[in-house]
């Protein structure tokens, strides 16, 4: 899970990210953190849920415009 999270953060960054990449995080992080059983699993996806709650206009312009 974390790792295709990394996935998707590296495609975003690299500026071949898309909408659909954001719902796929959120979906991704929550689904992590319900089926962690340890508590590293359970927090891990936490900073990029955080950003996406509180900077989803800096992921939506990494996207949009393609570059960081």
């Amino acid at each position: 899970g974390t790792k295709r999270m990394l996935e998707i953060l590296d495609r975003i960054c690299e500026g071949h990210g898309t909408m659909e990449d954001l719902d796929k995080l959120e979906e991704l992080g929550a689904f992590i953190k319900e089926g962690s059983l340890c508590g590293l699993g359970q927090t891990a996806p936490n900073p990029v849920l955080s950003t996406l709650r509180h900077f989803r206009h800096e992921y939506i312009e990494h996207i949009r415009d393609k570059q960081c």
